[in-house]
């Protein structure tokens, strides 16, 4: 049974518009006749998006590690771009597939979906000629939450800014000036701006140095800068002046990898492109490095996105498009009316705030079998009891705070008396010292008075 690899669809010429679904299709098509497997457009229900996907009968791999470790293992040798690497180069292929996955994931959502402008004019009508109609409503959008949410740490929502048309912020707007430069336009006469003078000084927002400066983009370019300076220069220095990332006379799967992720970064024509800015102009070296692996990994080529959806979309798939193009693209498996509105239905749940977070689940399911697994008991309370104990100490500070209140609004009416108690006299052994003390007054008073003991 042949491989049916299934991927985001195609945009800017490459044949997907997700990294991995690339490296993992230049893997397929290295290794692979193109009789042995086929190639499908898809587009996952989720919007982290599962793919790419490889189905062999019963058997799925998600994620361009999962598929590389699944051929390598369940397949011949000659499926394995990596067999006759050294301990060495397999250790630095590993460590240096983790490092591009890491840097250059959030590089690629930085410049394709957190950047407004860049989302609104590239890549958003990318996904409208791959996908059906009512997915473009919640798949794009779904998609660049997801990137602004794993570029959340580095600081740069500076980007997600929408960006105002020159048209429509002029020199000065809302000044005096400005307001009689407009004032003379719709009475007819010329403005007094020397249109064969372009305003190079002019610190106005959107013209000039000043309001190049105060644009998103070169707001954050100094960090946009290290940020790339970071990928790409540890990529040029294992390139060296070799033409494959770790030498030899084959591509690796870590050139199919690095691949998948430059090739985002060099081939969209989004209007801000640092990123190829910055390949053309500090990284030669990369730039013959991303030409090179395109044709030989993809022969140069590319990829038609209106000859593929013709392909996906039909039941009979066109045969001319087919023979156009090197891959075996195929059409995919039609789920039906019922199945379009659930996904639709699904989808428009989701995207609503409240059914969000009410609908959402977090347990997958494997259909590989019933594996069970024994609850461990937890040394920790239960959270019912923690819940309790906090509950029951909120009530008890409250009514606490409560009398204190009372009683500091409500002060005692009256005088407050103090009684002093006569302190108790220490008799130890001499009991009687206390009543001879009193007998004795009561003689001396008698003897001061003459007669008084014989009356």
């Amino acid at each position: 049974m042949a491989l049916e690899l299934h991927v985001w669809g195609p945009a800017f010429g490459l044949p997907s518009i997700d990294a991995e679904c690339i490296a993992t299709i230049c893997y397929l098509q290295r290794i692979c006749p193109s009789t042995g497997w086929r190639l499908v457009v898809d587009a996952p229900s989720s919007s982290q998006g599962d793919l790419p996907l490889l189905v062999d009968g019963a058997v799925r791999a998600r994620g361009f590690a999962s598929v590389v470790s699944y051929l390598r293992t369940h397949r011949a040798g000659a499926c394995d771009l990596d067999h006759a690497l050294t301990h060495q180069q397999q250790t630095d292929s590993t460590a240096f597939a983790a490092f591009i996955q890491f840097t250059g994931g959030p590089l690629i959502d930085l410049s394709l979906y957190v950047s407004a402008e860049n989302f609104r004019n590239t890549t958003s009508s990318a996904y409208t000629a791959i996908l059906p109609w009512h997915r473009n409503y919640t798949i794009p959008p779904a998609r660049r939450d997801l990137a602004r949410t794993r570029t959340a740490h580095l600081g740069l929502s500076s980007l997600d800014v929408s960006v105002v048309g020159e048209e429509d912020l002029g020199l000065g707007k809302g000044t005096p000036g400005a307001d009689y430069e407009a004032a003379k336009r719709a009475a007819g006469l010329p403005p007094s701006n020397r249109s064969g003078q372009p305003p190079v000084l002019s610190m106005g927002r959107g013209k000039g140095i000043g309001g190049l400066l105060s644009s998103p983009i070169y707001a954050a370019r100094f960090q946009l800068d290290a940020l790339t300076n970071g990928l790409l220069e540890p990529l040029s220095d294992l390139l060296e002046n070799r033409k494959y990332l770790l030498g030899g006379n084959e591509p690796s799967s870590l050139d199919c990898m690095a691949f998948g992720y430059l090739a985002l970064m060099f081939y969209p024509p989004v209007p801000q492109a640092w990123l190829k800015e910055a390949i053309q102009s500090r990284f030669p070296r990369i730039q013959s490095y991303i030409t090179c692996m395109r044709g030989e990994l993809l022969g140069g080529e590319e990829t038609n996105a209106a000859n593929v959806w013709s392909i996906s979309t039909k039941k009979k798939a066109d045969s001319g498009a087919i023979h156009r193009s090197s891959l075996p693209w195929h059409p995919q498996s039609s789920p039906g009316l019922f199945s379009n509105l659930s996904t639709a239905a699904h989808e428009v749940m989701f995207s609503l705030p409240l059914l969000s977070t009410l609908l959402r689940r977090d347990v997958i399911l494997h259909p590989q079998g019933k594996i069970l697994s024994r609850r461990v008991a937890s040394a920790l309370p239960s959270p019912l009891i923690v819940r309790t104990l906090v509950a029951f100490s909120a009530v008890v500070t409250a009514a606490l705070a409560g009398l204190a209140i009372h009683h500091r609004r409500s002060p005692r009416d009256g005088d407050l008396v103090f009684y002093a108690l006569r302190p108790a006299i220490f008799q130890g052994g001499f009991g009687g010292i206390g009543e001879a003390e009193s007998f004795l007054s009561v003689f001396a008073n008698q003897i001061a008075r003459p007669g008084a003991a014989y009356s």
